[in-house]
């Protein structure tokens, strides 16, 4: 009995072994073989920036909270409002952008904008997925290649959360790595793709990449609406958060940001980071966001901040718990404008001449 679970537990880790031989390399050459595939929202976004960078000195990159809230000709007016006419504005917010795949399209971005490029904004990017659907599409395999691998691990151990739950998003990563790595989802496309291929998604890009959240509906976005309204004492309570206790340490995650605004910096941009207001965000982001600015001289746009700016926070700007809709963005936009010029230089985007 003891010999045949040896033999048994033997050929099991000859067959691992062989797997990972075989299988690994085949799903490396797939991925090097096959094209990126067509990401709803960010591919025709990055695609259409790629396609005219020149026309652009000025790129936001973020989450839901850069594409729903950015609108570049009210960012324009406010800052030629404060002294900086002409600026050119371009909104690459993806809903769910990660950590990973922000460095990835700042590196897209920069390698693309040249020296038309000279200001990118960034937001304190969203966590990476938690559940097995999320880890095991297009968009996340894609993302999971091996030197993608330092920027996922740096996003997840930097972001405030207690130790389990970096652990549980940890491991969910690794089993996404591994269903990439071991090319049965690529595979299985390739060996049966859909009858009718879908074609690729177009965007509206009249506002430069800006679209107001309402203006196309969808059954998620209807039913997110649909709890703002059936809960409005949710949005209280959501405000009492600002200011509140909370035992999440945002230090590493101001680390992680500032690093990547050095990194920007160095290059000659006049980086900055953008903290939306989010009212599930209110115990976590202005706090972030304060604590970039202690790291150092660098330029933060805090706007979750119900102290600071009232008018921001009435309800009736407000789309969901999380979004404005294109009233409430127009207004946001021009402060973001004006205030960005207001911390940049008169005349020059010299971070070293930057006022504060």
């Amino acid at each position: 009995m003891i010999t045949q679970i040896r033999t048994a537990l033997f050929s099991a880790i000859l067959f691992a072994i062989g797997f990972v031989v075989v299988a690994i390399p085949l799903s490396l050459g797939l991925r090097a073989a096959t094209p990126m595939p067509d990401l709803l929202v960010l591919s025709p976004k990055l695609e259409a920036y790629k396609a005219a960078p020149e026309k652009y000195d000025t790129v936001f990159i973020g989450s839901s909270r850069t594409f729903y809230h950015i609108l570049p000709d009210a960012v324009e007016a406010g800052a030629a409002e404060a002294g900086c006419p002409d600026w050119n504005v371009y909104n690459l917010g993806v809903f769910g952008l990660t950590g990973a795949e922000q460095d990835w399209m700042i590196d897209q971005v920069t390698a693309a904008g040249g020296d038309s490029l000279k200001r990118i904004v960034i937001e304190d990017a969203l966590p990476n997925e938690r559940t097995l659907d999320g880890v095991t599409t297009n968009r996340a395999r894609f993302f999971s290649s091996p030197d993608m691998w330092p920027a996922q691990i740096a996003s997840i151990t930097s972001y405030p959360e207690s130790l389990p739950k970096r652990v549980f998003r940890g491991g969910m990563f690794a089993l996404g790595t591994g269903f990439d790595l071991s090319g049965v989802g690529r595979g299985a496309e390739l060996l049966f793709p859909p009858g009718d291929p879908e074609e690729p998604k177009s965007f509206d890009l009249s506002n430069d990449g800006f679209e107001a959240l309402g203006s196309i509906m969808t059954p998620d976005i209807e039913a997110r609406r649909k709890d703002f309204e059936d809960k409005p004492d949710q949005f209280k309570q959501d405000l009492a958060l600002y200011g509140a206790h909370s035992d999440e340490d945002v230090s590493a995650r101001a680390a992680y940001l500032a690093q990547r605004l050095d990194r920007l910096n160095a290059r000659g941009l006049n980086a900055a980071l953008y903290i939306s207001p989010d009212l599930p965000e209110l115990d976590r982001t202005p706090r972030t966001g304060e604590a970039v600015k202690a790291l150092g001289d660098y330029k933060v746009l805090n706007f979750n901040r119900p102290d600071v700016y009232p008018e921001l926070f009435e309800r009736d700007l407000w789309f969901d718990f999380s979004h404005f809709g294109e009233t409430g963005a127009r207004m946001l936009s021009r402060k973001v404008g004006a205030e960005y010029c207001a911390m940049s230089s008169t005349g020059k985007d010299t971070v070293a001449n930057a006022v504060r």
